[in-house]
């Protein structure tokens, strides 16, 4: 049913749980997976000012670092094959859904985190792709 799957993840302390529900997908269906993280690029709002960090700043070569070795081990843990993963820049919406174009993906899975309220209502990361993406997403709560 699935060839291409895509595991989007956040690199938190709970991804292991969206990984694990994405290896037995893709073991269940035989599929390739994928894995893709997005070192978000995000202005930094201070006093009356709004700056970012810039992307050749030695502090941007150091998240880059981290998140390079974090999806690297991600990748051991779950048997993703190092040219089947993607670390991107910018915004995770457009991101995870122009890897999941490149890759021809037919499954997205993400975790969710269940927000109410106000977050509900502001909407989410995981929101934001479902909406966008043009596959099957697998929402994970967790």
């Amino acid at each position: 049913m699935f060839k291409n799957i895509l595991l989007a993840t956040d690199l938190s302390v709970v991804s292991h749980i969206v990984a694990e529900k994405a290896r037995d997908l893709a073991d269940k269906f035989g599929a390739d997976l994928s894995v893709v993280y997005v070192l978000e690029y995000t202005p930094i709002v201070y006093g009356e000012g709004e700056y970012s960090i810039s992307l050749d700043s030695e502090l941007m070569r150091v998240f880059e670092q981290n998140a390079k070795k974090a999806l690297l081990q991600l990748g051991n843990d779950y048997d993703i094959s190092p040219s089947h993963q993607f670390l991107e820049i910018g915004s995770t919406r457009h991101a995870v859904i122009d890897v999941a174009d490149r890759i021809k993906a037919d499954l997205l899975v993400i975790g969710s985190h269940g927000k109410h309220g106000l977050q509900l209502l502001l909407g989410s990361r995981a929101n934001s792709i479902l909406h966008a993406a043009k596959c099957t997403v697998f929402s994970v709560r967790v």
